[in-house]
């Protein structure tokens, strides 16, 4: 039924998500179609790069065409990532969170977006060979898109590589936590020495010019001060917990913040923190290497976005095109969860 069902009626409510959503959902959407006609590729807008990009591939002009082949796209990674033969054994968590990922797809990547290059970077670190040289070509893909559009990402990269090697190699999960906290403070001391800035400025420069937008409601907060390296490192921490269990959003009084909200800290707080825990304690993480990358991937993900995220709202953006990973985890997890059973009854 997901599949003859639910997933058509997320591709159709993409296709005609323009006259259904609110116009702050198609905000990055217009801004790239509105420049594409004379978009460069060396500006130092990434929107302009984006634009070009699109252009360069025959997409100016045809946003049905657009909304259509990212929403295949995502589908095609969301199977990736669960397979086929699988789908018939998923328990209600894992079935809610496919519906979940094909709806998110459906409101968030049907359109012209930065996110369509993201989802290709999550389709080759799903597809490609256990081998370890091709953790490599993941990273070498995540740095040209750094170089490209999201500088951001030079970020992400290095942490998924020390997540990579973390996980295979730690014996307790608080190590997770604590390197968390040590690259943020290793950020913050960055930017303090490099440029005399505290952690929360990139936060600060993108939230300005968003003051009068309709994201401005959803917007992150500091909530601690971050005058030295280590309370900035300390608020970023915050804003790392508050984005696993987005309790500011939940406490927004709209429906469907509540709803975003409740989803994702199910999916923080369940596949992932369980599957790191146990993950580790039982090393799973050695023997499973897809598991092990998707893993990686996000804790480097909200990491990074606890620095750079302006609100909510665009944080559940930018964690659409991950999506399909945590079901990856999910799916790993109970199969480990089997073989561990299975190898105790021997």
């Amino acid at each position: 039924m997901i599949v003859v069902a639910w997933l058509p009626a997320c591709f159709f409510f993409g296709l005609t998500s323009r006259s259904i959503l609110p116009e702050k959902y198609f905000l990055d959407d217009h801004h790239i179609q509105s420049v594409m006609p004379t978009a460069e590729p060396n500006s130092p807008d990434s929107f302009i790069v984006m634009a070009w990009i699109f252009r360069a591939l025959g997409a100016m002009g045809h946003p049905v065409v657009v909304q259509a082949v990212t929403m295949t796209t995502f589908f095609v990674v969301l199977f990736a990532c669960a397979g086929w033969s699988t789908l018939s054994r998923f328990t209600i968590f894992e079935t809610m969170i496919f519906c979940f990922c094909g709806f998110a797809c459906a409101v968030y990547l049907a359109q012209y977006s930065k996110e369509a290059l993201v989802l290709l970077l999550v389709f080759g670190l799903v597809v490609m060979p256990r081998a370890a040289f091709t953790d490599v070509v993941f990273v070498v893909a995540a740095c040209l898109y750094a170089v490209t559009l999201r500088q951001y990402w030079f970020l992400v990269a290095g942490l998924y590589v020390t997540f990579r090697v973390l996980l295979r190699h730690a014996r307790r999960p608080f190590w997770i936590p604590l390197t968390m906290f040590a690259a943020l403070l290793v950020f913050a001391v960055g930017v303090d020495v490099v440029q005399g800035a505290e952690l929360n400025t990139f936060r600060e420069s993108v939230a300005q010019f968003r003051v009068n937008s309709v994201n401005a409601q959803s917007a992150i907060q500091d909530y601690l001060p971050t005058s030295t390296p280590v309370l900035g490192a300390a608020n970023a921490a915050l804003t790392a917990v508050l984005l696993i269990a987005p309790i500011p959003l939940m406490l927004d009084f709209s429906f469907v913040y509540l709803g975003f909200s409740i989803l994702i800290a199910a999916l923080w707080l369940g596949p992932v923190a369980r599957g790191v825990v146990h993950g580790i304690r039982r090393n799973w993480f050695a023997r499973d290497v897809r598991m092990s990358r998707a893993t990686s991937l996000l804790l480097a993900m909200v990491t990074v976005q606890a620095v750079f995220e302006p609100d909510y709202g665009s944080y559940i953006k930018h964690l659409t095109p991950l999506l399909p990973l945590f079901v990856l985890v999910s799916v790993h997890g109970r199969l480990q969860r089997e073989w561990d059973a299975a190898a105790a009854l021997k």
